[in-house]
């Protein structure tokens, strides 16, 4: 006869009360795993919803003899569209109403929304289009031009939609200790909105070429712009109708062609098109013009200056020129001193034309 003690009982006790627990638990958990899968085969016995078909409203279902003219907008918000529409002649007095149509994502099993039938659905072409204008600052001085540029191009620009205006500068300036990067950064920020300017800061290696690391910058990069305008600077535009009708232009191939060699290393214009830069041929090659880099002392070479820039829409200044006058054609003195007053004008304050002599 063997004798328990009281601890090998309370033992016992313990131990048959874990497995008591052990078992339920495994009991539990079972009948809920029989009820998940039984559910989950009677989901898949059950037929698919059928999906909504959408319809017209009741004012709508009958058409009647009047016509109806619809636009679509785009709002300047960019919350929405307009639908703006107006009615025939018995109508033509009533006021009109705007509908605000949110973004709707179709269903391809289903018929298109609204119920436009598939050739009345918009044409990519009747949307807004997104244009830039694109400079590269080389010297923070640049900058000054670029912000005379968007002051006139934003005054006098006819555009439906108003161009960006895009500056890429190198991203040294912002890790550099130089006292004229700092301020240049800083008087940017305080432009910024003014202008409403983008910047663009381009990593670039020291050693290598500043202008063809920016340059190559619209090469590799993809901008999100139906067409984009590349200008040098320092420039001064003279006809903004025509860069603008150059930036939107519906059909660029035959004034531009696939960027080659042949336009250089430091090219006065480029369009940049979702299928590659394009540098001008025909007109389109005196839509930029230097306005006297390439100018002599002799009256004849000032005069074919003065010329081949009179019919340009933009024309560019060489280092050479900004330091002081040396032409005797007065149409070249009268424009340079009008683009060193009128970058003077806007960078006043800036400290960035400090150290650049005023012209005489």
């Amino acid at each position: 006869m063997v004798l328990l003690t009281s601890s090998a009982v309370s033992v016992a006790i313990s131990g048959g009360v874990v497995c008591l627990f052990t078992f339920l638990l495994f009991l539990s958990g079972y009948v809920l795993q029989q009820q998940t899968v039984r559910a989950l085969q009677d989901a898949f016995r059950q037929p698919p919803e059928r999906k909504p078909v959408p319809t017209l409203p009741p004012q709508f279902q009958h058409l009647d003899n009047d016509t109806i003219h619809v636009a679509l907008e785009e709002q300047p918000d960019g919350t929405g569209s307009v639908v703006s529409g107006t009615r025939g002649s018995d109508e033509a007095g009533d006021n009109l109403k705007s509908i605000r149509v949110p973004a709707v994502v179709e269903d391809a099993s289903q018929a298109p929304l609204g119920g436009f039938a598939p050739d009345q659905s918009l044409d990519k072409d009747t949307l807004p289009k997104h244009f830039a204008y694109i400079f590269a600052l080389l010297n923070p001085s640049d900058l000054c031009a670029t912000l005379l540029f968007a002051k006139e191009q934003r005054s006098s620009s006819r555009l439906e939609t108003e161009p960006s205006i895009i500056l890429l500068y190198p991203s040294t300036w912002e890790s550099d200790s130089s006292p004229l990067h700092t301020l240049a950064l800083s008087f940017m920020r305080d432009v910024q909105d003014l202008y409403d300017l983008i910047y663009h800061p381009v990593q670039v290696r020291n050693g290598w070429d500043l202008r063809a690391q920016l340059l190559g910058e619209l090469q590799w990069k993809r901008w999100d712009y139906d067409q984009a305008l590349y200008l040098r600077t320092p420039g001064l535009i003279l006809d903004s109708k025509v860069l603008d009708s150059a930036l939107e232009s519906t059909n660029p191939r035959g004034s531009w062609a696939p960027l080659n060699p042949s336009s250089g290393d430091n090219p006065d214009v480029l369009l940049v098109t979702p299928k590659g830069l394009q540098s001008p041929r025909k007109e389109m090659r005196k839509l930029a013009m230097p306005a006297g880099a390439d100018h002599t002392q002799t009256e004849g070479d000032d005069v074919n200056t003065e010329d081949a820039a009179r019919n340009a829409a933009y024309v560019l200044f060489g280092e050479e020129d900004l330091g002081h006058v040396t032409s005797n054609n007065q149409w070249y003195r009268d424009h340079l001193r009008r683009f060193d007053e009128g970058r003077r004008s806007v960078c006043v304050g800036s400290g960035l034309l400090n150290n650049v002599p005023k012209l005489i």
